[in-house]
């Protein structure tokens, strides 16, 4: 599950960066506005970028995931 690790990560920062914006256009502070839209782009598009990017394998290793349960067969019980 670590291909999907750092587009996490990006989502987090870009959640935050938008509580920071709300906050800096509800209290009036202009200054903080534009870095705060500039980090949000940022860390949208390299979330998007990388999730784009490994999302193949993340399918791959799901689905290997799921044959390597679907062929474990059940033990019989024909001990008695």
């Amino acid at each position: 599950m670590r291909h999907l690790a750092l587009p996490f990560y990006c989502a987090v920062i870009v959640l935050l960066l938008l509580a920071l914006l709300a906050r800096a256009i509800y209290t009036g502070a202009a200054s903080f506005v534009f870095p705060c839209a500039a980090g949000i782009g940022y860390f949208a598009w390299c979330g998007l970028r990388d999730l784009v990017r490994n999302w193949p394998a993340f399918r791959e290793e799901i689905r290997q995931r799921a044959a390597e349960r679907q062929r474990a067969p059940m033990p019989a019980d024909d001990t008695h």
